[in-house]
């Protein structure tokens, strides 16, 4: 059992710079689990663009949830479930705050998430400019 408010969230890095996105996994591959679950609670401001490698499933637990897919706004509130299916690309925000417990398939989808990151940065750095 984990207590949700026993929770310590941290930053997460690769929400981007000057971004104060917090974020804490409590259930992982480690666990010997096939998914992964945990809190992610951010302000308006900390608003960034995902692209999910991965299933994702949010339970919102305060305030308002935005996500942007192919620019569709799809808005979700306290006690609200959102569906992101693999593949898509998206923003996550909100107009205030919010906090949600997500849940993951697979449980490595952080591992899979900065795979694709820095092999973008890889060929961004090799890539001649225009």
């Amino acid at each position: 059992v984990v207590r949700g408010a026993s929770v310590q969230l941290e930053r997460f890095a690769a929400a981007g710079a000057g971004k104060n996105v917090q974020l804490k996994d409590v259930v992982t591959a480690a666990d010997r689990s096939p998914m992964s679950a945990g809190f992610m609670a951010w302000k308006a401001a900390d608003s960034f663009a995902w692209e999910l490698t991965y299933d994702e499933v949010d339970y919102v637990l305060e305030g308002e949830l935005h996500v942007t897919i192919d620019g569709r706004v799809i808005e979700a509130k306290a006690g609200d479930v959102v569906f992101i299916p693999k593949g898509s690309k998206i923003m996550f925000g909100t107009p205030s705050s919010v906090r949600v417990f997500y849940v993951t398939h697979p449980a490595s989808w952080a591992r899979l998430s900065f795979t694709v990151l820095h092999c973008r940065a890889q060929v961004a750095l090799v890539s001649p400019r225009a």
